[in-house]
């Protein structure tokens, strides 16, 4: 046996004592790999940690061996700490991650470049969600470099994770008036979600939709009202047609797209009358009584306006 209280470097002295350490490493990505799976997330983390702690002390030689165990365990360690909203860590998991990537990658093999692409469109999605929005936009930047290429030999693969990139970047762009690449990204990001929601409107028309309120809102921005207007009417249109495969889940959306049409595309207040109407439906939604509360208040404003 050996004396589980020894220094990691006391344990890769020697070849003996550095099997040794191997077998407590595993031993600790067991116990974590136990926790993780009765989601007991911070006990894992703790383990998983001692593992690394082990990992990391190895040659350059016994390393390279054990790369894919650190892999894993990097990739554990995201997602737990990810679930506990843990920013430094999260990040710090998968900047670990991408360094094995790194080594695990060649010039003349696609091998691992998938797990890479999601690896750094997490990473880019956690700093967008932070509002880290200069790194995340590096990071998306990245990602597409990676799918772009991928994509060529498997376009139906990636259409979701090009949507969702694209999209985010226009928010991006959108927020560093950067209006010219925020318009191509959005219109990027649609040409994906079209073919998208042909294949399956139900999941993936509301993506449509939200594509064409932004688009609605940036041609507002810049004065172009006509567009904005066509967008926008896309917007009720969209949500007029999916009202029919999920009345419940897009009524209220479609309710706010009309009252939005009013407030901010000075449309007239009678349509207001066909929100009302949604909204009384499900007046006892909490979300419903918000919306009927900015209805009114519109309603007023405009009926003062033309006193």
């Amino acid at each position: 046996m050996f004396n589980l209280e020894l220094t990691t470097e006391e344990l890769l002295k020697t070849s003996s004592q550095k099997k040794y350490a191997y077998m407590l490493a595993k031993g600790y990505t067991d116990i974590a790999n136990i926790y993780r799976r009765e989601y007991k997330y911070i006990e894992a983390e703790l383990f998983y940690n001692k593992a690394l702690n082990i990992y990391k002390k190895l040659s350059e030689d016994d390393f390279d061996k054990s790369q894919i165990k650190i892999l894993n365990i990097y990739n554990y360690l995201s997602i737990i700490c990810n679930a506990e909203n843990k920013f430094k860590e999260t990040k710090e998991a998968y900047l670990g991650a991408l360094e094995i990537y790194k080594r695990l990658i060649n010039d003349d093999s696609d091998k691992y470049r998938d797990e890479l692409a999601t690896l750094l469109f997490n990473l880019a999605s956690l700093y967008f969600n932070h509002k880290r929005l200069n790194k995340a936009g590096e990071v998306y930047l990245w990602v597409l470099e990676i799918i772009l290429s991928l994509q060529q030999k498997e376009p139906k693969r990636y259409r979701n994770m090009l949507g969702v990139t694209f999209f985010n970047l226009a928010q991006i762009y959108t927020s560093q008036l950067e209006y010219a690449n925020a318009l191509s990204a959005y219109k990027e990001s649609l040409k994906y979600y079209i073919i998208l929601a042909e294949e399956n409107p139900t999941k993936y028309s509301s993506y449509v939709a939200r594509v064409f309120k932004k688009l609605a809102h940036l041609y507002k921005k810049q004065n172009r009202l006509d567009l904005a207007q066509y967008f926008h009417l896309k917007v009720v249109e969209l949500y007029t047609d999916l009202t029919l495969y999920n009345e419940s889940v897009y009524d209220l959306k479609l309710a706010e797209a009309i009252i939005d049409g009013v407030s901010y595309h000075i449309q007239h207040t009678i349509f207001l009358h066909q929100a009302e109407a949604i909204l009384q439906r499900h007046k006892d939604d909490i979300e419903a009584e918000s919306l009927l509360d900015r209805l009114y208040s519109l309603r007023e404003e405009r009926s003062c306006l033309s006193c």
